[in-house]
């Protein structure tokens, strides 16, 4: 039997490490990557293709969410679990929404986390005991806005112009960072205002952190 192909995305280098360990306890699991960054996982999406992704929630620049929307969109094969440390059920409405079949907190046992790995693989979908009370609670009652609202869909190229936008670069810099013309920015740059609703970089900037399009360090 093949063993199954596991991505690791979390920008805290000892996260990764120990959950590395935990899963390569089990024969039949290989991490075959790791990332920093969503952007970062994207582009090593395609070199390695991996079964399933654990990705962290709230990473600098594009956010774990947005960054599971586009691996299930790309790639509607890959089973994208969240791992995190928040319960925030705004989090896990959005990482459903985004295409993650699983919700996991990291205070997760091996035991569990090994047994959450075959359940996702085998096409069922796992959210944390946790979380599954408030999120069921805001289907029962359909009173959450979040979860009727529908977040803009930004390209990855968007998300990385707007990633640079917060950090508070200008249109040359982005171009220099990106290696595309500035001309390209103010394209992208306008394309974003129109699916964000805003007319200016400000609140361009507003918009991208108030919806959790982009996380900046706390």
């Amino acid at each position: 039997m093949s063993k199954i192909k596991v991505m690791i995305v979390d920008d805290h280098v000892v996260v990764r490490e120990g959950l590395k360990k935990l899963l390569e306890v089990n024969n039949d699991i290989e991490v075959i990557a790791e990332a920093g960054t969503g952007s970062e996982c994207l582009q090593l999406l395609e070199k390695f293709l991996p079964d399933l992704i654990f990705m962290d929630v709230r990473m600098p620049g594009i956010g774990g969410i947005e960054t599971a929307r586009l691996v299930c969109q790309r790639h509607p094969q890959i089973k994208v679990v969240m791992l995190t440390i928040y319960e925030d059920d705004h989090y896990v409405t959005e990482a459903i929404k985004a295409g993650a079949k699983g919700y996991v907190l990291k205070n997760v046992s091996r035991d569990e986390l090994i047994r959450i790995v075959h359940l996702v693989m085998d096409d069922q979908a796992f959210l944390d005991p946790t979380v599954t009370a408030p999120v069921l609670d805001c289907v029962k009652h359909g009173i959450t806005g979040h979860m009727r609202e529908e977040k803009p869909v930004l390209t990855q190229r968007e998300l990385e112009v707007l990633v640079y936008i917060v950090a508070g670069h200008t249109d040359q810099k982005i171009s220099e960072l990106l290696s595309i013309s500035a001309h390209t920015v103010r394209t992208h740059t306008k394309s974003l205002y129109r699916k964000l609703g805003v007319s200016s970089r400000a609140k361009a900037v507003a918009k991208a952190i108030h919806d959790r399009l982009v996380h900046v360090d706390d």
